[in-house]
């Protein structure tokens, strides 16, 4: 089996919120069950987004080392066989890959955890689990459908929040989600509230202008993934219904859907979910198949939704409750923006020895290090923008980094023969012994080989093999 991509989900803001079961579901039942929903999803996937195709794909389900599967046409069995082919060993508690089975491309989702999220009573209706399975869906279609999109090959793509961290950015942003959903369920005042969203994201826009413009991968892919996957569940619980009572299941559906995840705030929430319900609102209003080629074109869904809409500004209203909402969902801001500070006054500081290394950002995993949120950030850099990341952990030759902040650069002119590097600002203690230097801190631990010189004041040592 080759061409095995795997995608990594924590799923916090659901997982851990569900319940151990005294009387939990079989891995077979649970396996059954996912399986069952996928495929009949799949037969639907083309209508859901052209050329999205799933009914010519294998399903697997992987846990606790056994895997079930379904191939086109078939029924599901059990293939234990094919476990070493399959098992993506990341830790995490839910993992999907894209693997080939007996020739057939396919979509794993993999349990690392023996922990069974549902009882036995669990049915494909529930909402839970439909929430749920529709990970499965929604990682297909970035992996086959949106792979196939020019676009987001030529455009320029970060990942993670952009520094500084805007609490107010993250404000406008959840009130343009929150006008768009009353303009979904409120049809009476749908014109009102699509003006109150234009609105918003015109404010946004003013208040983080490098947002906008570093979000916009991130807003079209996980946008259009978020607005397949309630469209698909909308549709498996449609089964069989009229257009009209479809309709109703689908506004019923997104407003459950959002009344159990209770995390419409914050930068990863915000792309999928505003882009969601700009789709779904397209629908109502233009014919899909022409808004969708232009979202595989590059406009986001929600451009093409309020491009001809006039700005109103709304009530004032206090949103007391919502701004501390906010505060506590993003209680990571302020060390995590001090982190980020740091970080790159330590970088452009002559007095501050540089390391630079290849960069490191393959194979790494990341640890939240006290209130910091670890992860990937975008920074402004030497009048670019660039990639920072917190909390990673990493080796090198014979060094360690586990957990200290780092600065990727796609071009650095510091030392020859590295083109992408990874830069290490060395405020810290540590030892020269010859051509290597040694390191025994908590973040940081190990040798490794390097050459040095001084440039316009500044120590530099380039890492080498």
């Amino acid at each position: 089996m080759k061409n095995l991509l795997a995608v990594f989900l924590g799923l916090f803001g659901f997982l851990t919120a569900v319940p151990v079961f005294a009387d939990k579901a079989s891995a077979e039942q649970l396996a059954r069950l996912y399986l069952d929903y996928m495929v009949q999803s799949s037969r639907q996937s083309e209508s859901l987004w052209p050329g999205f195709r799933l009914d010519d794909k294998v399903h697997l389900f992987s846990v606790d080392g056994n895997v079930w599967l379904r191939q086109p046409g078939g029924e599901i069995i059990q293939d234990n066989s094919v476990l070493e082919f399959v098992n993506l060993h990341s830790g995490f508690t839910v993992n999907f890959g894209f693997p080939q089975y007996q020739g057939q491309a396919g979509v794993l989702i993999q349990l690392e955890s023996p922990h069974i999220p549902f009882s036995s009573e669990v049915k494909t209706s529930d909402l839970p689990f439909l929430i749920w399975a529709g990970n499965g869906v929604h990682e297909a279609f970035h992996f086959y459908a949106q792979s196939e999109w020019r676009v987001l090959e030529e455009a320029m793509h970060f990942e993670g929040e952009v520094y500084p961290l805007n609490l107010e950015a993250r404000f406008y942003r959840l009130q343009l989600f929150n006008a768009l959903m009353a303009a979904l369920l409120q049809p009476e005042q749908q014109s009102l509230q699509l003006s109150y969203a234009a609105y918003w994201l015109q404010l946004w826009r003013l208040e983080a202008p490098n947002e906008d413009k570093v979000g916009y991968v991130n807003d079209l892919v996980e946008g259009s993934a978020r607005y397949i996957e309630l469209i698909a569940g909308a549709r498996y619980l449609s089964q069989n219904q009229t257009f009209l009572g479809y309709q109703q299941i689908l506004l019923q559906y997104v407003r459950d859907y959002y009344q159990q995840q209770q995390m419409q705030g914050g930068w990863t929430a915000e792309a999928e979910n505003i882009g969601a319900l700009a789709g779904i609102l397209l629908d109502s209003l233009q014919e899909p198949s022409v808004w969708k080629e232009s979202v595989m074109s590059g406009m986001l869904p929600v451009d093409i939704l309020l491009n001809q809409v006039k700005p109103v500004v709304p009530p004032q209203a206090t949103h007391n409750a919502e701004r501390n909402r906010l505060q506590q969902l993003l209680a990571y801001y302020p060390a995590t923006q001090q982190k980020l500070a740091k970080l790159l006054q330590d970088v452009q500081d002559p007095k501050v020895p540089l390391l630079v290394m290849p960069s490191l950002s393959d194979g790494s995993s990341f640890i939240d290090v006290g209130d910091v949120r670890s992860g990937f950030y975008v920074v402004p850099f030497q009048e670019e923008l660039t990639q920072a990341y917190l909390g990673m952990s990493s080796q090198f030759s014979n060094l360690n980094v586990n957990g200290i902040p780092l600065l990727d650069v796609s071009l650095q002119n510091y030392c020859e023969g590295i083109e992408a590097a990874t830069l290490l600002p060395l405020g810290f203690t540590f030892q020269r012994e010859g051509q290597y230097l040694v390191f025994n801190e908590p973040e940081i631990h190990g040798t490794i080989r390097v050459s040095a010189s001084v440039v316009e004041g500044r120590t530099l040592y380039c890492a080498m093999n």
